[in-house]
């Protein structure tokens, strides 16, 4: 609203009322204009920061962002604007506690018509109120007297004190509740101020000397009790200082200021509560010279003005003393806050006696926080609260007030001891029962974080769920589970007569997470689908890359799952259920599409087991019930994650035919000027068996008429001749058609479309299962009816036939010229974001506009119900559709940012807070949108392509930045490190770190106290040397236990033997290694082929390392890689049952015949068919050790045929074996030889030859 009113409204100062300092510096860093002053004004500003408000500041609007210190106390000079929020945060005391409560509630009309009094105060001024007017009618008039609002114990004391017996009677000007006063004397009669005599209240003599400090009785009696423990000065200053408590420490500014200011106060936090703290810095500055006592505060950040109040609060007591009770107050100190000494336990115990009924006990539950004990709520320690410097937690604190504000807090903290509450003279509580009310802790280790991440499910979903169902089983909404996914531990807690079962029932669930981790498989493919409808073998790779199962026969290794009501079943619950009935589960999916059905019960997902068998044992409980829903089990034919899901796409088609008569007379629309023309060229042109006459248009001049049409002819049939005959182009050809032809129903059109279908789909199952038919019911004024035919995505072949058969051809019971024009339509489809559409919704509307002008395309864009945008295309060609789908994809999918220095260490920081600023810095600065895929560690950005080049390269520049000054934090609690050690450090080296800044130079520095963690940026090799540092300082103050921990974050890697560099942790076994040298070691399992299954290299583990390590550590090619070596040691390791097709580089594995027959196998990637007894091409009917004989001699079959036959021979000259069936002993060879068959002698002539017979052997003839 400030900004607005700064940007529409003349000259003036603007004032804003906010409810706290926190509000008031949000809005004054927010607030950012070359023109304007922001300043804030709050009662913890030093005093020369609250006077810039009544400054001046020549060519700059001055904005005060104000609490309602600004109401009344003060004027602003120049003020004619006020922002008037309506809130108001303010301090009362609730009888129905009896405690003082800070909270945020409405201001009265009369305060709101005193902010409005604020604006214009010298000139006319405007009051802008954020709220409505019913809102200020349902105001209160005025603000509610003060009496009502505080503790009334002073009051109730002068009233007995002036002999008033029965305080109810008191007449008072503005009467508190009966409630309120009752409160009253019960918190007086419990600090022995008033006692019960008589039958009424009387003073006691505590009481009587409260009434002549004339102060709040708590602080009165924190005074009385120090003088009998003989700690006079401590009593007074501790009574000062409590009452100003909330202005002593100024934590004002920027944020860099607020955690210096942080730093400064740690050193005077004193580890039993903001009360000793308080004394500490009082005793520190009171010891200082007076001239200097500013100067230290501002070094320090305290207020001086409220430590100038807080001295002259003590001078006031100490005459008070002096003058009424005789006492005289000493200048020293007994307690030294530096030594401890019996002191310390006296002051706790002066301190609960003041605050007796403001007692908490720590629930033993960081998020429950403090158990107050008067009324069973749960508060927090303020974030200010000195005990959380230290690491620890004090059982029992007492508070002196409560904070309501988003979260609930105890204010003005001391710690207190168990002997001090149960030796109390008048206990409120009974200890021992809020003793046993505390919940107890249980930690459960030695698990992996993926193992703890799925555990929790995504958003922490099933975690959440688990918590709600333990606290309803237990009927306790105090349990609490907690996930250390840093340091892999589970934290449960709970009460002692619960927290084994629930320890128990956790420890079953994550051991059935690691089962499942353990078993995980990934289901790849030998090779891709080549033969339509054929499914190619698959591979369950499992831990260690190694082949869990090979499956060749195209057996079902998963299960749909269906439930009758999904909502009401736990994930976890359906995955134990079959893990406790068959076992071998290697993987699940969960669908998550809307309104995914099958049959009565709702799909919940898919589940795969390492065995056919397993999974066909799953389908014994088909039908079972669980938790009160019906279990529905079916084989699936694809598997897990889609790998092998059968992918054919439906083939659709668009049909349609006229229902109105033709005129005769038809309207063609052409391009500008081309009219003239076409008419000119198509003069007495054919068309349909006549000669028609074409004219332009009266009413377009880029259109053409052409009368005397035949009313058969179609607008398909014009068209075509139109074509042939002119060179000018045709943008569209419609036919004027008049009265409908006939009246048939939807239905009837349907059945008839279905009877020509009919003969080219399959006859082994009903029609609908191959084909759907929808004709659309025409509106009145439609000339053509409508159609969509939708075909089993197999039959594409089928569904060609069919069209073509129908393509021209009318429907039975349709006239001759109702013919059907067909087209076979494709469809695709691309998504986005919504934030991904916004940055390109202006390049994507310019793109669809283009695809308009393609024929036969459809575009539409439409906004899906999550919200993301989604464009479909259609078209009538494959190829277009791909054309089309390219560029929008490429728009759609964005620029993936590729960089070899872009590890996934680099890509991690941008999981980190200044990572995740970068990427909205760039954006708001390139105008361009930038999306990290967290699943896969990809970037894209999106927007204008110049644009998003430059993106690219100052992310990946801004990104090695910031990876080479990566913030490294050093833990400063946590396992065996002293509760003190923050504060010990800032002694050591000093609040700033000034002493580690001159040591490294180089680096930078920065202490977080509500994180307790140092953090620091430079080079890596300075992480070392500043660890060792810090290991040194934490050895001189003799914690071994801590010292063995940072010792264990430097641990040597078993497979370089170097300390850890980018420390990747195994899931199964969590030892830690290199990531470069995990990866080295698979790369080498791919290379030599061996090594599998892939192990830990830690010395005497060798557990297999689990599928999701090899995922996390390997890019998708690189697994696959990893998936082909551990193939081929599958192959050769499994002792000749397998082998690879005989095929160079073919993928595909066949099973061995074990049989003295071989069977034939069929390769699915390069279609050889193989014998599966000797390796070799398939020979039916022939036996391997007789194929392979032929293979050594090819004649070896013939040789066989001519033993023992008289008259087979060889030709002597070429060896061609030669049948003499009948004839004369005379033979001609193939190669041109005469032979005498008797002999074998060879001639070169017929006539030699039978001479030869003549002379030689005369008895043949």
């Amino acid at each position: 609203m400030a900004t607005e009113i700064h940007a529409a409204e003349e000259d003036g100062a603007i004032l804003a009322f906010l409810t706290s300092q926190a509000e008031v510096e949000w809005a004054c860093e927010k607030f950012q204009s070359p023109s304007a002053i922001a300043l804030p004004l709050h009662g913890k500003l030093f005093h020369e920061e609250q006077c810039r408000v009544f400054q001046n500041y020549p060519g700059k609007r001055k904005v005060v962002f104000a609490t309602n210190l600004a109401e009344t106390s003060i004027t602003i000079p120049g003020v004619k604007y006020v922002v008037d929020s309506g809130l108001v945060k303010d301090s009362r005391f609730e009888s129905s506690s009896g405690m003082n409560v800070l909270r945020v509630s409405k201001i009265s009309q009369s305060s709101a018509n005193q902010r409005a009094g604020r604006a214009g105060r010298t000139d006319p001024g405007k009051c802008y109120r954020l709220y409505s007017v019913s809102d200020y009618q349902s105001m209160d008039l005025h603000q509610e007297p003060e009496i009502c609002k505080v503790h009334l114990g002073i009051a109730v004391l002068r009233i007995l004190a002036s002999g008033i017996k029965n305080v109810l009677e008191f007449d008072f000007i503005d009467a508190p509740s009966v409630d309120a006063i009752n409160k009253a004397i019960r918190n007086l009669v419990q600090l022995g101020a008033v006692a019960w005599k008589h039958d009424a209240f009387v003073l006691t003599a505590d009481g009587r000397y409260l009434v002549k400090l004339g102060m709040e009785p708590r602080l009165g009696k924190i005074i009385l009790e120090s003088l009998r423990y003989g700690l006079r000065k401590e009593g007074v200053v501790l009574a000062a200082a409590m009452a100003n408590a909330s202005n002593i420490f100024c934590r004002v500014g920027t944020y860099d200021e607020k955690l210096k200011s942080d730093c400064l106060k740690v050193r005077f936090c004193h580890h039993d509560g903001d009360l000793f703290t308080l004394l500490s810095v009082y005793r520190e500055w009171e010891s200082l010279r007076q001239e200097n006592r500013n100067k230290w505060c501002w070094e320090n950040r305290i207020n001086a003005k409220t430590m100038r109040r807080c001295r002259d609060t003590v001078l006031e007591l100490e005459n008070c003393l002096k003058n009424e009770l005789n006492i005289i107050i000493p200048t020293y100190w007994l307690w030294d806050p530096l030594v401890a000494s019996v002191h310390d336990e006296n002051m706790k115990k002066i301190i609960l006696s003041s605050l007796a009924d403001n007692v908490a006990m720590y629930s033993g539950y960081d998020r429950l926080g403090y158990e107050v004990v008067l009324s069973g709520e749960y508060f927090q320690l303020h974030p200010s609260c000195s005990l959380q410097v230290y690491n620890q937690k004090p059982h029992w604190v007492v508070f002196a007030e409560l904070l309501s504000i988003s979260s609930q807090y105890l204010v003005c903290v001391t710690a207190i001891d168990f002997d001090s509450l149960s030796t109390f003279i008048h206990p409120l509580f009974d200890v021992s029962k809020m003793e046993s009310r505390k919940l107890q802790l249980r930690v459960i280790k030695g698990f992996g974080g993926v193992a703890l991440k799925r555990f929790c499910g995504k958003s922490n979903s099933s975690l959440i769920a688990l918590v709600s169902r333990m606290r309803a089983i237990y009927m306790d909404e105090r349990i609490g589970i907690e996930i250390n996914v840093g340091d892999n531990e589970i934290q449960l807690f709970a009460s002692s007569k619960d927290i084994e079962k629930i320890y128990e029932y956790v420890n079953n669930a994550l051991r059935y997470e690691t089962k499942w981790l353990r078993n995980e498989c990934l289901e790849k493919c030998l090779y891709h689908e080549v033969r339509a409808g054929a499914s190619p073998p698959v591979a369950l790779v499992g831990a260690g890359a190694e082949i869990k199962h090979l499956e060749l026969g195209n057996r079902c290794l998963t299960v749909d799952v269906h439930l009758s009501n999904v909502n009401v079943v736990d994930d976890k619950e359906v995955l134990t259920f079959l893990e406790k009935s068959v076992s071998g589960i290697c993987g699940y999916n969960k669908f998550t599409g809307i309104g995914q059905h099958g049959g009565d019960a709702e799909r919940w997902g898919r589940v795969s087991f390492l065995t056919p068998e397993a999974a066909r044992k799953a389908l014994y409980f088909n039908g079972s019930e669980l938790c009160g829903c019906v279990l529905k089990l079916s084989l699936s034919r694809s598997s897990v994650g889609g790998i092998r899901k059968s992918s054919f796409a439906a083939v659709k088609a668009k049909i349609s035919w006229p229902r109105r008569y033709s005129k005769g007379y038809a309207i063609v629309r052409c391009e500008r000027n081309d009219a003239q023309f076409i008419v000119d060229d198509c003069f007495n042109v054919l068309i349909g068996g006549r000669f028609v006459q074409c004219q332009t248009s009266t009413r377009d001049m880029n259109s053409v008429v052409i009368r005397g049409l035949d009313k058969e002819t179609s607008e398909a049939e014009i068209l075509e001749v139109l074509h042939k005959t002119t060179n000018r182009r045709i943008l569209d050809v419609f036919l004027i058609r008049g009265d409908e032809a006939n009246n048939h129903s939807v239905d009837a059109f349907e059945q008839a479309i279905l009877k020509e279908i009919a003969p080219f789909m399959p006859s082994q199952g009903p029609l609908s299962n191959y084909c759907h038919v929808q004709v659309f019911a025409p509106e009145p004024k439609d000339s053509f009816m409508k159609a969509w035919i939708t075909f089993d995505g197999k039959l594409h072949l089928e569904a060609a036939k069919a069209l073509q058969h129908m393509q021209g051809k009318a429907l039975a019971g349709c006239f001759s010229w109702q013919k059907m024009q067909c087209q076979q339509v494709f469809h695709s489809s691309a998504s986005c974001s919504a934030s991904v559409y916004a940055f390109i919704e202006r390049q994507l509307n310019i793109l669809l506009k283009s695809f308009k002008f393609r024929p036969g395309v459809c575009c539409n864009l439409e906004r899906n119900e999550n919200g993301s945008y989604r464009v479909k295309i259609s078209a009538n060609a494959t190829k277009t559709v791909a054309e089309l789908r390219r560029p929008l994809e490429q728009l759609m999918n964005g620029k993936k940012v590729n960089h070899c220095s872009l590890t996934p260490l680099v890509l991690q920081l941008l999981f980190s807070k200044d990572g995740i600023m970068l990427m909205k810095s760039l954006q708001q600065e390139m105008g361009t949108y930038i999306l990290f895929d967290r699943q896969n560690l990809t970037v894209r950005i999106f927007g204008p392509e110049k644009k998003v080049a430059l993106t690219e390269q100052k992310l990946i520049a801004s990104l090695l930045a910031l990876h080479d000054k990566e913030q490294t934090d050093i833990r400063l609690r946590g396992g065996a490190m002293p509760y003190d050690l923050m504060k010990k450090v800032v002694e050591k080296f000093g609040p700033d770190l000034h002493v580690l800044k001159e040591t490294f130079p180089e680096a930078e520095f920065m202490l977080n106290t509500r994180r307790h963690v140092i953090s620091f940026s430079g080079k890596k090799d300075l992480r070392l040397q500043v660890e060792q540092m810090i290991r040194d300082f934490v050895r001189s103050v003799g914690v071994n236990g801590s010292i063995k921990r940072y010792e264990d974050d430097n641990i040597a890697c078993p497979i370089c033997l170097c300390e850890v560099e980018d420390c990747y942790q195994l899931e199964a076994c969590g030892h830690k290694f290199c990531q470069s040298c995990l990866v080295e070691q698979l790369e080498s399992a791919m290379r030599g082929r061996d090594g599998f299954p892939v192990g830990c290299a830690h010395e005497g583990c060798g557990m297999h390392i689990w599928l999701t390590d090899l995922k996390s550590l390997l890019p998708c090619e690189k697994l696959e890689d990893l998936f082909r070596a551990s193939l081929s040691a599958f192959v050769a390791s499994s002792g000749g049952t397998y082998r690879f097709c005989p095929s160079p580089d073919c993928p595909s594995v066949y099973h061995v015949a074990s049989g003295m027959v071989g069977d034939l196998f069929v390769c699915g990637a390069c279609y050889a068919e193989t014998c599966t007894r000797c390796h070799v091409e398939y020979h039916p009917f022939v036996s391997c050790e007789k194929y392979k004989e032929l293979k050594e001699d090819p004649d070896m079959s013939l040789k066989e045929w001519c033993k023992g036959k008289e008259h087979v021979r060889n030709c002597p000259v070429c060896g061609y074996t030669i049948e003499k069936v009948d004839g004369c002993n005379h033979i001609e060879c193939r190669c041109g030889k005469h032979i005498c068959w008797v002999c074998l002698e060879v001639f070169m002539s017929g006539d030699d030859c039978y001479a030869h017979l003549r002379s030689v052997h005369p008895a043949t003839l």
